[in-house]
C-alpha cells in the first residue's frame, strides 16, 4: 500500500493526500535574495504545496568544458559550457537560506532545495531544509544520497534517464541508511521536453515496480497539459519549474518555467482533475438522478389495456420516463393480467400487473 510521507509544514505526499504541487524556482532568483523571497511569496499565494531552489557552485557541478545539453533557444546569454552558465547563478549567499527557509515556513509552504555536490548536501543539512529533493542527474551520486538520507528527512528522487535497476539502488542507500521516507518522480531529462517524448507510461510502470513508495512527475514540458495529463494518471506530485518573470536571463530555466501569473490557473487545473477522478460506485451517480429516473425508459401502454386483460407484447412500448418496469423485464410481464385498467401512454409499473 502506498505509503504517506509528510515532507514539512504538514504537506502530505502520497497515500491518498492532494496531488502536491512543487515548485522548482532553481535559481530563477537570479543571486538576488528579494526575487527569491518573492518567488516563495508567489508560490504560497497561488496554491503550491511546497518550493525547493537548486544549490551549487559552477566549480562544484561542472568541469569547464561541459557541453550544454538544452536546447540552445533557453540560452540568454550567448552560449558557452554549462561552466559558463552556472557561474552566472551560483552566488546568492548562504546566508540567505535561513531566511528563505523562514519565510517559507510562516507562509506553510514545504521547503527544500536541491543539491548538486557533497559541499552543498552538507550546506542544506545544517539549513534542516523539510525534504530533500535529489534531481535526476544526481540519482547515481549515492554517496550525497547517503548522507542526505542519514538525516531521516524525506526524499523525493526524480528518475530521469535512469533504468529501473539504478532507481532500485537509489532506493536501496536511502534503506540502507535506515531511511524510508522515499517518494519517487518520473522524470524526461529534456529541456524543454516535447510533449510526444513525456512517456507518462514510465509513471504507471513505476507504481507497479514499488507500489509501497508515492510516485509523482516532475515536468520539463511547456505548458501544462502534459502534468495535468499526469495527475489523471494519479501521479501524487507534480514538480514544474517556476519564475516571477520569463524574461529574466542568464537561467535558461526562466523561458521554460510556469510564471507566477499562471500558476493560480494551474492550480485550479489541477485539483479539478482530482476531482473529476472521483471514486468509484457501481450504479448512478448522485448528479445523474434525474437522468436515471426521466431518461431511461420503461414498458409503456401503446393501447388502453383494460382490467383482466392479458397483456401481449404488442400492446407493449418502450418509453421515458423510467420511474416503471424496464424493458428488459418484457418477458415477465407479458402474459400477466392487469389489475387495473392501463390508459395509452401510461408508465407501467409493477402494482398494475
Amino acid at each position: 500500500m502506498e505509503r504517506s510521507i509528510d515532507i514539512g509544514n504538514g504537506v502530505h505526499l502520497g497515500g491518498g493526500a492532494p496531488c502536491v504541487v512543487l515548485l522548482d524556482a532553481g535559481v530563477n532568483h537570479n543571486n538576488d535574495m528579494d526575487r527569491a523571497i518573492a518567488l516563495i511569496d508567489t508560490a504560497a499565494a497561488g496554491g503550491a504545496s511546497a518550493i525547493k531552489f537548486q544549490t551549487y557552485t559552477a566549480e562544484e557541478i561542472s568541469t569547464k568544458t561541459a557541453p550544454r545539453y538544452w536546447d540552445p533557444k533557453l540560452d540568454t546569454d550567448g552560449g558557452g559550457s554549462q561552466y559558463d552558465m552556472f557561474k552566472k547563478v551560483d552566488h546568492l549567499p548562504k546566508s540567505a537560506y535561513a531566511e528563505m527557509k523562514a519565510h517559507a515556513a510562516g507562509l506553510g509552504i514545504a521547503f527544500s532545495s536541491s543539491p548538486f555536490g557533497m559541499e552543498s548536501a552538507r550546506f542544506l543539512i545544517s539549513l534542516d531544509v523539510d525534504f530533500f529533493k535529489i534531481a535526476s542527474a544526481e540519482l547515481i551520486y549515492h554517496d550525497m544520497i547517503r548522507v542526505c538520507a542519514e538525516t531521516g528527512k524525506p526524499l523525493i528522487m526524480s528518475t530521469g534517464t535512469a533504468t529501473i535497476g539504478e532507481i532500485e539502488e537509489a532506493i536501496q542507500v536511502c534503506l540502507d541508511a535506515g531511511n524510508d521516507r522515499i517518494a519517487l518522480q518520473h522524470c524526461i531529462l529534456s529541456y524543454p521536453c516535447r510533449d510526444e517524448d513525456a512517456n507518462l507510461a514510465r509513471m504507471l510502470k513505476m507504481k507497479q515496480f514499488w507500489p509501497e513508495l508515492p510516485v509523482g512527475y516532475s515536468d520539463h514540458t511547456l505548458g501544462t497539459r502534459i502534468p495535468l495529463a499526469a495527475v489523471a494518471m494519479g501521479a501524487v506530485s507534480i514538480e514544474k519549474h517556476y519564475t516571477v518573470d520569463k524574461s529574466l536571463p542568464d537561467s535558461p530555466d526562466h523561458g521554460l518555467s510556469l510564471s507566477a501569473d499562471e500558476l493560480p490557473g494551474f492550480m485550479d487545473d489541477v485539483r479539478a482533475v482530482e476531482s473529476a477522478i472521483g471514486v468509484y460506485a457501481n450504479g448512478h451517480y448522485p448528479a445523474e438522478e434525474k437522468a436515471w429516473l426521466y431518461a431511461r425508459k420503461s414498458l409503456t401502454a401503446a393501447v388502453d389495456i383494460c382490467a383482466g386483460e392479458v397483456i401481449t407484447a404488442d400492446k407493449l412500448a418502450v418509453k421515458r420516463p423510467g420511474t416503471g418496469i424496464y424493458a428488459r423485464h418484457a418477458d415477465v410481464v407479458v402474459g400477466r393480467t392487469a389489475k387495473a385498467d392501463i390508459p395509452a401512454d401510461t408508465t407501467i409499473t409493477w402494482d398494475m400487473v
